[in-house]
């Protein structure tokens, strides 16, 4: 999973908060049941007594005191378990079976703290990105023009041609074998698709990271230049299951920035790691800005899209005038 160190200790940290919670709880009906209840509290005293006199008669080989004690602890504990579920205080279960909230089962890390990284990381998405307002169902293709333009485009065919393959990206993932690359221009609806897979691809599971082409990499640049040891940032970019980088064209273009693109368009497409990018320049400009390197990495690992039609937002508004 490309879930970053923070959402795993963030999980980590829940099952372990989780397990103290259960115990607590447990200790504080233990507690109130001995103020309410004398014949509780008479019989720990006694299992108690009878505990340190176990290990001394163990020691000393009296087999037949021995045997009596076993015999007492035994009618003891039944008569405590039965005011115990009487009272209905049980002793406190594992969240996880599998792992006893150790958090790893076979020497990995076990499935319940990847579930759990699952929910807190599209918390995560979801606090900071309009995911609810973004679906492949509200994607409203009547904002498109079911008329044949000049070249004899037709932005509502194209616009569900889209769509559809958003749906099916979503559908096979993580077996794709192709990236995406958004063009067109502002306000056809590029984001609200890529948001729509963040949406349908974080809800399965897989760790996605999101965000405009400037926020990404200054974080790594900032990062990188900081000398403090980590790569948390790039490493993101490099691993998560899905990266999608919004707004290409944007960002402050550096020296860094260029090496950065490239390493992670190359190593991304190396190692079968999908990446959507969206961005309002065409490809001659993409090729001009971004080297014809990257530019031969999305004509051969991307899927490339043109949006066409009037800028929806613009539409909206216009509406509520």
């Amino acid at each position: 999973m490309g879930y970053s160190k923070e959402i795993y200790d963030k999980a980590f940290k829940f099952i372990s908060d989780t397990k103290k919670a259960k115990e607590q709880a447990y200790l504080h009906s233990l507690d109130a049941l001995r103020g309410l209840d004398k014949n509780f509290r008479d019989i720990e005293v006694s299992l108690s007594k009878l505990g340190s006199e176990l290990v001394m008669v163990a020691f000393s080989g009296n087999t037949k005191r021995l045997d009596e004690i076993k015999e007492e602890c035994e009618k003891l504990t039944a008569e405590k378990n039965k005011i115990l579920k009487a009272a209905r205080v049980e002793k406190p279960g594992f969240y996880c079976d599998k792992c006893q909230d150790s958090g790893y089962l076979g020497g990995s890390v076990c499935g319940c703290v990847k579930e759990v990284a699952r929910k807190f990381a599209f918390e995560e998405l979801s606090s900071s990105l309009p995911l609810n307002d973004c679906s492949f169902d509200s994607f409203d293709l009547n904002f498109y023009p079911d008329t044949d333009m000049a070249d004899g485009s037709n932005p509502r065919k194209r616009a569900t041609a889209i769509l559809n393959l958003c749906r099916q990206f979503a559908n096979d993932f993580p077996s794709v074998n192709r990236s995406l690359l958004f063009m067109g221009d502002a306000g056809l609806g590029k984001t609200h698709l890529s948001l729509s897979l963040v949406r349908e691809i974080s809800a399965k599971g897989y760790g996605v990271v999101y965000g405009s082409a400037q926020n990404l990499f200054s974080a790594a640049e900032k990062e990188h230049f900081s000398f403090s040891g980590t790569q948390t940032a790039e490493e993101s970019l490099l691993n998560c299951d899905l990266l999608v980088i919004d707004d290409l064209g944007t960002e402050f273009y550096s020296a860094f920035t260029a090496s950065l693109f490239y390493n992670i368009i190359n190593s991304r497409l190396l190692s079968g790691k999908p990446t959507v990018i969206n961005t309002n320049l065409s490809f001659n400009e993409l090729e001009k800005k971004y080297s014809e390197r990257i530019a031969s990495r999305f004509i051969g690992g991307y899927d490339m899209k043109k949006f066409i039609g009037s800028d929806i937002r613009q539409i909206k508004a216009l509406k509520n005038i």
